[in-house]
């Protein structure tokens, strides 16, 4: 397939998986960074990390449609002026007006064609504004090459005098944490985990972590149930070392974790896992 010209961040949200999915292919194989989400709340969840240039949103979704969703973007500074297009299935002039009120750029109808697809993409201006966001939504550099134990958390807290890490060792050692979370309970470790905090919020990103039985399973004869069945497995994993990473959470900040959001793009195998801190975390 012909790539486009340019490489952007597209994400993705629309609660079909199949049609997401499948988007999300197509997207990527255009030659862009794809991220898939089924709603609204995971895409808020993910969005301040994966900083799109692009959203693709499905309007009519349960738990909270692409009209809302567009809104709570538009007061978002890092997305004031992100192009945002709804995909629906609707043809009717009452649901474009309704996207153009709540703030989308243009609308496209179901099922995508593929030439409607390229003109979005083409469409698409990345001003220095939206590549760098806002300081508020940008996390800091990927701090792959920057790893901490929890022994040596420790060690530096109890020598300090405010007993506070930096935003970087805290961010290091929640790193090495999750690394070891997946050799202890998976088999195996990915290097490309990247911690952040954004306000009482921590963001670890971990890229490209499927597994190459999960990618067979996603493209399995009945897709829907093997990407069903990655999520699912995923998420049971975390839960049960959900003790381990709250109690990590809380030695290296000094913060508790109130609850924890996750999700996987099982088109880029890009894993997100969100927690909710009871507090901004104060650091060195």
């Amino acid at each position: 397939m012909t790539k486009t010209g340019k490489s952007i961040r597209v994400l993705i949200v629309d609660d079909n998986r199949d049609g997401a999915d499948a988007l999300g292919m197509l997207v990527e194989a255009l030659g862009n960074q794809v991220h898939v989400t089924y709603s609204g709340t995971q895409a808020l969840a993910v969005a301040a990390v994966f900083r799109a240039e692009l959203l693709l949103v499905d309007l009519v979704m349960p738990d909270m449609d692409g009209c809302r969703l567009a809104m709570r973007f538009r007061e978002m500074p890092g997305f004031a002026h992100t192009k945002i297009v709804a995909v629906t299935g609707h043809k009717d002039p009452e649901h474009a007006a309704m996207a153009v009120k709540a703030g989308f750029d243009a609308l496209i109808v179901k099922p995508v064609a593929l030439s409607a697809i390229k003109e979005i993409l083409a469409s698409v201006v990345v001003t220095d504004t939206i590549r760098n966001a806002t300081p508020a939504l940008q996390p800091d550099k990927p701090n792959a090459e920057k790893r901490l134990s929890i022994d040596e958390a420790r060690r530096i807290r109890a020598e300090r005098k405010s007993k506070t890490l930096t935003r970087t060792e805290c961010q290091a050692a929640i790193s090495q944490g999750m690394m070891r979370f997946q050799q202890e309970y998976m088999g195996w470790k990915s290097e490309r985990i990247h911690a952040y905090f954004i306000k009482d919020l921590l963001i670890v990103r971990a890229i490209g972590t499927l597994t190459q039985a999960e990618r067979q399973l996603g493209t399995a004869s009945v897709p829907a149930k093997g990407r069903d069945l990655i999520k699912e497995v995923r998420t049971q994993l975390l839960e049960l070392a959900r003790p381990m990473l709250e109690s990590l959470i809380y030695e290296v900040t000094g913060v508790k974790a109130v609850s924890m959001h996750h999700d996987i793009s099982t088109v880029t195998g890009e894993e997100v896992v969100l927690f909710s801190l009871a507090a901004e975390p104060r650091f060195e």
